[in-house]
């Protein structure tokens, strides 16, 4: 591909040369870079890009864009981040115009809409490609990407990878025949720009509350990062019972789904009436809209699911999916894994739990799902810590859900990264009521073991905060670390 090609709608001014330059490939990594790329400098918090401008050239760089410098070979643009996601977008040849796309936003419950929507395309006989934190996938086949990420910043990587990931990842699905795309849009990743080319033909707005205030510093930035996506999207799936989401309303295409009764002169297009928490069995509610009422029974326990469940169903049959199948797809959907998995065996007297929940309102949501599933008088416990080098607001305030709906809170480590795990722990002691009972274990396999071995029969045990997670990011980097095979162990030993 000529550079002259790469270069449109990027905002800036094609220089003459660019006409006779035949580009390779994009890079964002000097140390990536090839022979006829062009290479993009990135500013990151720990490096900057256009410190590697020199480097690049010496690989064999075509050109440098840059926002940042000027000089021989350098192209400058206004937006490095958004050019990159442009340049990347044309050189796979504008992959999300293809197939139907919907984009899944919220800070909480996105992947499970995500795979709820997948469940349904698939019933109704298309085939599905999905971007999401759990994983890639086309059909049944899974599709690694690595990180997601090439730069050190790259926040909540694998949500939303960079673009010389998405994007070739998008073209791959679309070249192998999938005729839906389905991808979680993190707030990073829209502030950052990385999408400014994809134009869903829904998006999907779950609900926002406290979480990415190191990134986004006030709750205000953070809306108006998701909501940046409503700009370029033909319809909205908005949760109108969230009081950020249904400031997005006046949108032409809007639909509005409750499943809390408005008030009057309040909008709403989609119902759930008669609404059933039928404990482990999951929820039963009935979907009322314009077009007639249906049964929908998901076999997922919370009155969240009902929430997420609405939400696919809308943005499926505002895209012409039948109710009978909404209905069918959704009652044989089994869950996200890591999302309230059950870790132990049929038959073990207590229960271990794996869930994501990492945020003061998600873990809020999980246990008081938990409590109205288990029997009167059941023990709930709940383990989980807090991510290093993230935001550090919402410590104290897990620390007080905790203790509040646990009747035990032990507190731990949770990717710790960079800081020390000591000063995280003692940031969410702040928030735990010390005169319940509690426990602080650092180390979280200790944690884990402790848990187990101290479970009576009866007994819920939460683990949270790592969900699907394989591994554990410390000052000396990632490793393994797989909860489930822990608890799977530590159960035997028990038995023995």
């Amino acid at each position: 591909m000529k550079l002259a090609e790469l270069l449109k709608n990027t905002g800036t001014a094609i220089p003459e040369f660019a006409a006779a330059v035949e580009v390779g490939g994009i890079a964002s990594d000097s140390r990536k870079v090839k022979p006829k790329d062009v290479f993009v400098c990135i500013r990151g918090t720990r490096k900057d890009g256009n410190d590697f401008t020199g480097e690049a050239f010496a690989r064999g760089a075509a050109a440098v864009i840059s926002d940042a410098r000027e000089g021989p070979g350098i192209i400058t643009v206004p937006d490095a981040r958004a050019a990159e996601s442009v340049m990347w977008n044309t050189f796979t040849g504008d992959p999300t115009s293809r197939m139907k796309t919907f984009a899944v936003t919220g800070t909480n419950g996105k992947t499970t809409v995500s795979y709820m929507l997948r469940e349904i395309f698939r019933a109704a006989g298309y085939l599905t490609g999905s971007v999401t934190t759990v994983c890639s996938s086309i059909g049944d086949e899974v599709i690694d990407v690595g990180g997601g990420s090439s730069v050190s910043d790259a926040a909540a990587a694998m949500t939303t990878p960079d673009p010389e990931v998405f994007y070739p990842l998008a073209a791959k699905m679309r070249d192998m025949g999938a005729e839906v795309f389905i991808f979680e849009a993190s707030s990073h990743a829209l502030a950052q720009r990385k999408l400014d080319p994809v134009r869903p033909d829904a998006a999907i707005f779950t609900n926002l509350s406290e979480e990415h205030l190191d990134f986004h510093l006030t709750m205000e930035n953070y809306f108006l990062a998701k909501a940046s996506l409503s700009d370029r999207s033909k319809k909205l799936i908005i949760n109108g019972d969230d009081p950020y989401m249904i400031r997005l309303s006046p949108h032409p295409g809007s639909v509005v789904c409750r499943t809390a009764p408005p008030v009057p002169g309040e909008r709403c297009d989609v119902r759930a009436l008669r609404q059933k928490l039928l404990g482990v069995r999951g929820v039963e509610y009935i979907l009322y809209s314009e077009a007639p009422a249906f049964r929908v029974s998901v076999p997922i326990p919370g009155d969240y699911t009902i929430s997420n469940s609405l939400l696919a169903s809308a943005a499926a049959l505002s895209e012409g999916v039948s109710r009978r199948t909404v209905s069918c797809a959704l009652g044989r959907f089994r869950g996200v894994p890591g999302r309230l998995y059950r870790a132990t065996p049929e038959g073990c007297p207590f229960t271990v739990l794996i869930d994501y929940a990492h945020t003061p309102a998600a873990l809020s949501s999980l246990l008081r799902t938990v409590r109205g599933t288990v029997r009167p008088g059941s023990k709930i416990t709940v383990l989980f810590g807090c991510g290093g080098d993230r935001d550090r607001t919402k410590r104290k305030k897990m620390g007080a859900v905790a203790s509040s709906l646990a009747d035990f809170t032990v507190v731990t480590s949770d990717n710790p990264r960079g800081e020390d795990p000591d000063l995280i722990i003692k940031q969410i002691m702040a928030g735990v009521d010390r005169e319940k009972p509690h426990a602080v274990i650092r180390d979280r396999r200790a944690a884990i073991e402790y848990c187990v071995s101290e479970a009576v029969p009866g007994e819920v045990v939460v683990l949270a905060g790592k969900g699907h997670e394989k591994y554990e990011i410390t000052a000396d980097g990632k490793k393994p670390f797989d909860e489930e095979k822990i608890v799977t162990e530590l159960v035997k030993r028990r038995e023995m």
